[in-house]
Parts: C-alpha cells; structure tokens; sequence
C-alpha cells in the first residue's frame, strides 16, 4: 500500500483525541502569538521612550547653593563637574557641556528674528538627527536653501539698555530639522524659530555683537550662559549620577528626579518582559510535545495493524512523520491565519511589524515539537514489537 495513500486513511480516521489536541494546540499558539506581540511591543516601547530616548538620558543643571544662598551656574561649573565625575569614576559615563543662548539675530530680510543657542557639536544629535553643527554651519527648523545670511546685530549699551543701528553679514551652511521641543530645550516657545550652532560659532557672534562693549569677553560668555546640560550615556545611571550632582548642591532638573531608582526599574521591566516570553515558549513547546505524544500512544493498534500486513518499522515511522508534519502543518496555517484576522479586526492591540517573527516562532516550537515527538513517540513505539503494540494498547484484556 503507498504510504501517501496511508496518511490519508490515517487522517481521515481521526480521533476525538487529536481533535481535541488540534484545538489546544491552536489556541495554544494562538495565545503565545498574541501574547508575544504584546510583549514585544512593551519592549519596543520602554526602549523608545527610555531605554534609547536620549530626552532623558540628559540632566539639566541651573544653579547651585553655595553658603546657605541660590547662586546662578557658572561656566567653571562645567569644568568642577566634568571633575568630579572623573573622581567618582564616571567620567567614561557622562559628561557636563554648557548652553548659550544668544541675542535674536535676523536672516537677510530682516523680517524674521531667529532665536540662537550655542552648545558643543558632540551635542548635535540631541538637537536632530539631521545636525552636524560644525563650524559655519547653522540647524534651523526648516532650510530651502543650502546657505543661510545671517545679521548679527552689533550691541550698543545705552543707559542700561541694548540697542543696534548696525548688523553684520555671516553666511552659514543651512542644516534643517531643529524642533522646539528637544532635550536640549524641555521648555518651548510657541511660534518661536529656534535655531542652534556650535559652541565656537557662539562665542565668534557673541564678540561679533559686543564688540563695542566695554565689558569683558569673559563676562559677556558667563552672562549668555543659560545652563549646564550633563549627557548620560547609559540610562542605568542617570540616577547615580543625578544624586552625585543634588549631593553636591547643584540644582538638577531630569526625567527620573521625581522617581526613586526609577532607571533601574525600566531595566527589570525589560528583563521580565524577556523571561516571560521565554517561558511562555518553553510551555507553549511542552504542552505540544505532551499532546501530540500522548495522540502516538493512542496510535499503537494501528501501528501494530500495520506491522500485522507487512510494513516495516522505517516505513511505519515515515508514515507517521508525514502524518505529524501535515497535523502541525494545518495547526500553523490555522494560527497564522488568526493573527491576521485579529490585526485586521482590531481584536486584540497587536502589530503587524511582528508578523514575520511570529511566523518564525511558530516554526520554531512545531519544527521542536515535531522532533521531540518523533523521538519520544514514533521512532520508540515504531520499534516496538507487533505483540508488544498490542499488549501496550490493552488489545488482550
């Protein structure tokens, strides 16, 4: 008899076992699908919105309490810090830059007023990701051109007050993609076309502007300074080196201030999230192996049936490979198919950008399946002796 023709007689004589086996499998993997999507988009999440957010790998630092009074940063702060962060060994860890902002300038019409800030090129990527900020070059919200002219206006201080009845032109490379709302500037102006080069470009228009002014450069820096911004690398230790700054007293304003060791918490959040789709796999994968064995048990009459009209015991466990592969085969076509109905149906909250790896899952507990069954049920009940069989299937009692 052709096996082909075997499997088919097989599958059509089907138990009320493998039926019932069939729809624990596919709700099984039904339930890890979901569930995996779901997980998996926690994971995206907490990544995006903190793990690799840069917006709160940044602590802001606005002033300090020196003899019991508030005092306003200073630029020697930048240097005290990045020094005390090498004591503590931190230093490979995070990093203390300043921020200028600068008097409005003008493009060449002198109808639209740009709002400046100044900060280090390394910072360039917290600005957007279309930012170079390197010398001659300026990162606007949009750009139509690839160069800019800018009017600087040149200070005069009368009476106490600024004025300027003189500009000078600079051209800048034009970079877009600057936004109101960035980790460098958590407090945004409506309407306000911000702006922002390099820290050199800053101190070239700040003596550009004051050049009348008999003030000290040093002076004129300090009093353009807005704050210091320290950079953390790694989110893990935003809280060490938040408290390393509070305990200094310096006055710090991040994300995680408002939450106790909240850092160290996202990362178990991410670590549970991966332990629970592990062993929501190892289950998925032994529920199958246990079902679709205990379904070969119950095969043992018609294996020894098979043996009584002269099959031998490599056929009889390629049969009932092919009938193994086509069971779980349909199981997967069944599964797949109910994702998408509920990513089309909106069911259940799940992406369609996990649909490949929810395939490739899928597999992967079936093909385990699939191995582990031929080991535990066919290639050991095939080999069995006919009598045996029959014993083992109660056909004597």
């Amino acid at each position: 008899m052709n096996k082909n023709l075997v499997v088919k007689i097989l599958r059509k004589k089907t138990h009320r076992y493998l039926t019932i086996s069939v729809i624990i499998l596919v709700v099984s993997l039904t339930m890890i699908n979901l569930m995996f999507s779901y997980l998996a988009n926690q994971y995206y999440m907490i990544n995006r919105d903190y793990l690799t957010n840069n917006n709160v790998k940044v602590i802001h630092v606005d002033g300090k309490a020196e003899q019991g009074n508030s005092t306003q940063i200073e630029l020697q702060d930048v240097q005290s810090i990045n020094t005390l962060l090498e004591k503590k060994g931190l230093d490979n860890k995070a990093k203390a830059y300043p921020i200028y902002i600068l008097p409005t300038v003008f493009d060449h019409s002198l109808e639209t007023g740009i709002s400046l800030m100044g900060l280090s090129e390394e910072l360039a990527f917290l600005v957007s990701e279309n930012c170079t900020l390197k010398d001659n070059h300026i990162c606007l919200p949009k750009a139509d051109v690839k160069e800019i002219q800018i009017k600087i206006p040149v200070i005069e201080e009368k009476d106490g007050g600024f004025s300027s009845n003189e500009t000078t032109d600079v051209t800048l490379t034009a970079e877009q993609g600057a936004t109101n709302e960035n980790a460098i500037l958590i407090h945004s102006i409506p309407n306000n076309y911000q702006a922002y080069i390099n820290e050199n470009e800053a101190h070239q228009f700040l003596k550009t502007m004051f050049q009348n002014s008999p003030n000290s450069f040093e002076y004129i820096e300090q009093s353009h300074l807005d704050k210091v911004i320290v950079y953390v690398k790694d989110i893990k230790d935003v809280d060490t080196i938040g408290e390393l700054l509070k305990n200094h007293d310096y006055f710090t304003s991040y994300t995680f201030n408002s939450f106790e060791n909240f850092s160290a918490n996202i990362s178990s959040a991410q670590l549970i999230l991966i332990i629970l789709g592990i062993v929501f796999l190892i289950i998925s994968i032994i529920t199958a192996v246990l079902l679709m064995v205990n379904f070969m048990r119950i095969q043992r009459k018609e294996m020894a049936i098979l043996k009584l009209i002269g099959y031998e015991t490599t056929s009889i466990s390629s049969i009932y490979t092919r009938l193994l592969t086509k069971i779980l085969g349909r199981i997967f076509l069944i599964t797949v198919l109910l994702y998408l109905i509920s990513y089309l149906f909106k069911w259940i909250p799940i992406s369609f950008s996990y649909f490949l790896i929810i395939i490739g899952i899928d597999l992967l507990i079936l093909l385990i399946t699939l191995a582990f069954v031929y080991l535990l049920g066919v290639k050991k009940m095939s080999s069995l002796p006919m009598i045996e069989l029959l014993k083992k299937g109660k056909e004597f009692e």
